[in-house]
């Protein structure tokens, strides 16, 4: 049978109210209905609640025998007064207030206190907390009389500080409380409701609405350079900062001068630059946040080695043999795992054999032999490379030259980028390496017992050295123009690949050779990838670095195939193998030229290196002349003049260029595509390379598919 609120409320309104001694109660077992929601306030909250006032609502219960009740509603009440009692806050006689209902209603009257009971919305409670500090209520007081913490207090005052306009949206279901929390971190209120509307609705996370608030802001424990300077330092030289209560990290703040964080960075790192330059370097620079682009003219010196003592040189031996031990144990407690055969047939296997024998029994035996061994392996090569460095050291002569930046690494701690040459100090680099390599050829060369003949030989070892020309010089074509031109080149290998189904096949086959067979093949990692043979087709790529490339013939040509495959394809996706196995070999081979033509790669920015399709392009005979011309728009309009002038020297003459030297840009242009109309120029990087081999014999590489040279090895 079901009762209606009305119903239950009128049996409640009809039992009487009175009050029972704490000791005289039990939980009922027959007559309570069980709550599934989670309670709002924990049972420590709970007692603290009914120690400070009291229990404010009344139990239902039923009457039991010898003077007893049993609870059907108010268990949880119940078990805070239980509490209470064992910690001796109350008396185990306390009046507890109850409403007896009879028998046959008890478990009526316990449904309308668990189902039709409506809790407190947290935005009032929040409230409530407001208010009872306002009263005069301390957060201590209010903290003890709820059994919470002073920080939950603060927390929930801090929530109720939010724009009404905000809380109301909370109190709708519009925000959930794990934003409610991040807006509240910030005490501005136009600025909470600027980062909540400014919030996507598809992208309404906690962190990314952190990551509005606090932009501009800097995290003390994420920074670099607020870990180095630390929050304490930053605070005591009056630095402004943020804290966010609502943060696990009590010790979490968000700095909010960067201009003052960096000067104390500086101040901080200038001890040290004085050591440095007290050391002999010729000039430190001070940068609290590396910037490469400051340094990028600058060239670097590589810290030379100098080569060990016959002891030195002993240890380190030493140190090999051990971890190499170490190695050949763990191996064979790996194999051990496998087939019980470790190290049988190896050199030095004894003592491998002997670890794993010792290991013998269970899985968890091994696992903690193997786990010795690594961490002693892990030791003894730290000590390797602490050894080794012990071995470098600056000569004071290139110190003399050279300089050094002191700066905050991303770890937190003081950096330094040693060795830096700048560019006014190459002329005294260039003196010194003459310097050294006469005193060197004076003298009969190094010592023999140099291990690394660059490093011992006393001449200066350049890490990098841009050169005066190179640092400035702008290039000829544009990282945008570059892409827009090797656009236009892959799209016309892959019209040029669409009728040549056996280089498609060749390169295909290449490609998986490559990936799958790269072991014996040294150097092969290495190779830029032929084709992308993820299968992404890329022609998005192709459209994004040529605006212009939907309307030049080889885009045409193979869109018009893509849609003829298309119609000619099956409808669902499941049908299509079925569908392959059908049809003739010629149609399956057309089919995989066409999606091998769509998987060439070879769109780059840069203008120097060897095409990475340039095979492909020799393999087809491509001529670029049928695809691409240098007309204003496809090339003239974005280089400089003088390269228009370059171009059309090349091809009609000094005349015509010299003719075009006196002109405004647009007109030398429009002048030049007239020039060049039908004279089937190129630039470099569309032109096709001669094969590396016909340097070697004197003339073009063979033919790719003559069968002397592609015969397949004779295979047992």
């Amino acid at each position: 049978m079901k009762f209606s609120k009305a119903e239950v409320d009128a049996i409640i309104e009809a039992s009487p109210r009175t009050f029972v001694p704490f000791n005289k109660l039990a939980l009922s077992e027959d007559h309570q209905a069980r709550s599934a929601t989670a309670p709002a306030m924990s049972l420590p909250e709970l007692a603290a609640s009914i120690k400070d006032s009291g229990v404010l609502q009344n139990l239902v219960v039923v009457q039991a025998a010898r003077g007893r009740y049993e609870v059907c509603a108010g268990g949880r009440r119940l078990a805070a007064l239980t509490l209470l009692v064992q910690q001796g806050d109350i008396a185990d006689n306390y009046p507890v207030p109850v409403l007896v209902v009879p028998a046959d209603k008890a478990l009526t009257a316990s449904l309308a206190e668990n189902c039709f009971h409506v809790p407190m919305h947290p935005a009032d409670e929040f409230a409530a907390f407001a208010r009872l500090l306002a009263q005069g209520k301390s957060v201590e007081d209010v903290a003890a009389a709820f059994g919470v913490t002073p920080l939950i207090v603060k927390r929930r005052m801090k929530l109720a500080t939010v724009s009404p306009q905000l809380m109301a949206l909370y109190r709708e279901g519009g925000i959930g409380l794990d934003c409610l929390m991040v807006l509240a971190s910030v005490d501005d209120h136009q600025r909470q409701e600027q980062a909540w509307a400014a919030l996507p609705s598809w992208n309404q996370r906690p962190e990314h609405l952190r990551q509005l608030l606090t932009r501009g802001e800097i995290e003390s424990d994420a920074d670099p350079l607020a870990r180095y300077v630390t929050v304490k330092a930053y605070e005591k030289a009056g630095g402004p900062l943020r804290r966010d209560l609502f943060s696990d990290d009590d010790r979490k703040a968000y700095l909010l001068d960067p201009a003052l964080l960096e000067r104390l960075a500086a101040d901080k790192l200038g001890k040290r630059a004085k050591q440095l330059l007290a050391e002999g370097w010729k000039w430190v620079d001070i940068r609290p946040r590396f910037a490469y682009d400051e340094y990028v003219k600058h060239g670097e010196l590589r810290k030379p080695r100098r080569a060990p003592t016959p002891e030195e040189a002993e240890a380190l031996k030493a140190l090999d043999t051990r971890i190499a031990a170490l190695h050949e144990q763990m191996d064979a407690l790996v194999d051990r795992d496998g087939d019980g055969d470790a190290g049988e047939g190896v050199t030095g296997a004894s003592e491998a054999n002997d670890a794993a024998d010792a290991a013998d029994g269970d899985d968890a035996s091994r696992d903690r032999a193997f786990l010795a061994l690594e961490s002693e392996a892990d030791g003894l090569a730290e000590e390797r490379k602490a050894r080794l460095e012990a071995l470098t050291e600056w000569p004071a002569a290139w110190m003399a030259i050279a300089g050094c930046v002191l700066h905050v690494g991303a770890d937190g701690r003081a950096a330094i980028r040693a060795g830096l040459i700048r560019p006014e100090d190459r002329a005294d680099l260039a003196q010194a390496i003459t310097k050294a390599a006469e005193q060197k050829s004076a003298g009969g060369g190094g010592s023999e017992g140099d291990a690394d003949p660059e490093r011992g030989s006393g001449l200066p070892a350049l890490q990098s050295l841009p050169s005066a020309a190179g640092a400035t010089a702008r290039p000829v074509h544009s990282e945008k123009l570059m892409r827009r031109l090797t656009a236009h080149r892959v799209a016309a290998i892959q019209a040029e690949l669409l009728d040549r189904p056996e280089v498609a096949l060749a390169a295909l086959t290449t490609h998986l050779t490559l990936k799958l067979l790269a072991d014996p093949l040294h150097g092969a990692y290495r190779l830029p990838n032929l084709l992308a043979i993820s299968a992404t087709g890329n022609q998005h790529e192709l459209r994004g670095a040529a605006e212009d490339i939907e309307a030049s013939p080889a885009a045409q040509r193979i869109e018009a195939d893509r849609i003829a495959w298309i119609e000619h394809l099956p409808k669902e996706p499941d049908a299509v193998f079925d569908w392959m196995l059908r049809q003739p070999p010629q149609t399956v081979q057309r089919l995989l030229t066409f999606l091998v033509a769509s998987t060439v790669n070879g769109i780059t920015g840069t203008d120097t290196g060897r095409p990475v399709n340039d095979g492909l392009a020799r393999a087809l005979g491509l001529d670029m002349t049928r695809w691409w011309s240098a007309t204003g728009e496809a090339y003239l309009k974005h280089v400089s003049k003088a390269r228009v002038v370059e171009v059309v020297h090349t091809v009609a003459g000094a005349k015509a260029a010299n003719a075009l030297g006196a002109l405004k840009k647009d007109a030398a242009v429009a002048q030049a595509e007239q020039l060049l109309a039908g004279r089937g120029w190129l630039p470099d990087c569309l032109r096709v390379q001669p094969h590396a081999d016909a340097s070697a014999t004197g003339g073009e590489a063979g033919d790719a598919n003559d069968p002397a040279r592609t015969e397949a090895p004779a295979c047992a």
